[in-house]
């Protein structure tokens, strides 16, 4: 059963525009090979961080909106997790409203 979820990521403030858009590929691949399907994808901008992490004190805030089973985000977690110029990320449950 496909539920909504949204992932939050924070990238390296140090990558280039072609790095950036790697990892967003990556990412919007990983969604799509799990069978996911991307609703939306959007850059929130540089923010500074609340403390740094890995030396940085700001980051690159991306969010993506998609669908997809429970069982498919272990696979999803691992790639982010592996992704070099990806500090941190988060993926959530949203309502189903």
């Amino acid at each position: 059963m496909q539920r909504p979820y949204e992932v939050m990521y924070i990238l390296d403030s140090r990558l280039d525009e072609e790095g950036q858009k790697k990892i967003n590929t990556r990412v919007n691949e990983t969604i799509a090979k799990i069978g996911g399907k991307i609703e939306k994808s959007e850059s929130l901008g540089r923010k500074k961080l609340a403390y740094p992490i890995k030396k940085q004190n700001d980051g690159l805030y991306m969010l993506t909106h998609f669908e997809t089973d429970t069982q498919s985000l272990d696979e999803l977690q691992r790639v982010m997790g592996i992704t070099d110029g990806l500090i941190r990320h988060l993926i959530v449950r949203r309502d189903e409203s």
